[in-house]
């Protein structure tokens, strides 16, 4: 580095981030009467193994009532393929998808509430959303 511009390792560096930032995300969040250690990321990884990914990564917050997994292979623009698969990885009947674009892009959602799937004992809802990184910090910033 000059002293006027990055390095080749952070121009590298900020190239992955910017990836990251426009790669396809799927958003996992557990609602439950009592909390159920973990259950997002459980879901997560079931997702991850459904989408035929094994090193895509997966964040946990909350105790494991949210999880995000990605970037995963797909086209950001168009997430909806890659939330049929998710669904189809964790079975049990889910609900309309819906779609919400804002201005960094599209952001599928779909919910699957109560007694729709008998193996997450305590799990009253799971809501997965599919988007770019960028449109789900754009939709949590219009829906918080």
């Amino acid at each position: 580095m000059d002293g006027n511009g990055l390095s080749a390792e952070e121009a590298g560096e900020l190239s992955r981030l910017l990836g990251d930032l426009m790669g396809l995300m799927v958003s996992v969040k557990v609602e439950a009467e009592t909390p159920v250690a973990g259950a997002a990321v459980r879901l997560a990884e079931r997702i991850r193994a459904g989408l035929d990914q094994p090193d895509c990564r997966i964040q946990g917050e909350n105790d494991g009532a949210d999880a995000v997994l990605g970037p995963v292979n797909g086209d950001a623009d168009n997430p909806g393929a890659v939330l049929r698969t998710a669904m189809a990885a964790l079975g049990g009947d889910w609900g309309d998808v819906t779609v919400t674009t804002n201005i960094a892009g599209p952001v599928h959602h779909v919910i699957r509430g109560t007694g729709q799937s008998p193996d997450e004992t305590g799990v009253a809802c799971v809501h997965l959303w599919a988007a770019s990184a960028w449109a789900l910090i754009r939709y949590a910033e219009e829906h918080s």
